[in-house]
């Protein structure tokens, strides 16, 4: 007796991946006063904040405070973050400081990681770039943090 038998199977279709990033925490400097040089103000993923040049820190009005992110992945989904190089922070009478962030120094997850959870909570830091007190004047300024979070 002679039995013949076709079998054919189909690969499951892959997980649709859906990436949600929302902001939990703002990007804050904390204050601080610019002298006739100007200078930089970092604050780094891991909450630390230093000033160089002509910058002088005050322990005074809000803290300083990383950004932090959360992203609802699946676990094992790799995430890219690619930062816009450069923001204006527009401030009073028209003024404006530029604010950076380093994919190497900025990010606590470096800018590419594994989602191991969800959310996958990331810090972001950035360093200001002021020119000079009068470029600089005292004042609140506000601006746009713009990352790009790419899934592969």
């Amino acid at each position: 007796m002679l039995s013949v038998m076709e079998v054919s199977a189909q690969e499951n279709p892959p997980i649709p991946i859906e990436v949600e990033v929302r902001t939990t925490q703002f990007l804050n400097f904390g204050s601080f006063t610019v002298g006739t040089n100007g200078g930089t103000v970092r604050v780094g993923p891991d909450g630390s904040r230093t000033g160089n040049g002509d910058i002088y820190l005050l322990n005074m009005g809000a803290s300083p405070s990383y950004a932090i992110f959360d992203v609802y992945a699946n676990p094992g989904t790799i995430i890219q973050i690619q930062p816009h190089l450069e923001t204006t922070l527009s401030g009073p009478s028209g003024s404006d400081v530029k604010l950076r962030v380093n994919l190497q120094q900025d990010i606590s997850t470096g800018s590419t990681f594994v989602v191991t959870k969800s959310p996958q909570e990331v810090f972001v830091g950035g360093t200001l770039y002021i020119n000079s007190q009068v470029a600089g004047p005292p004042g609140p300024y506000n601006g746009n943090l713009r990352l790009t979070f790419i899934h592969q």
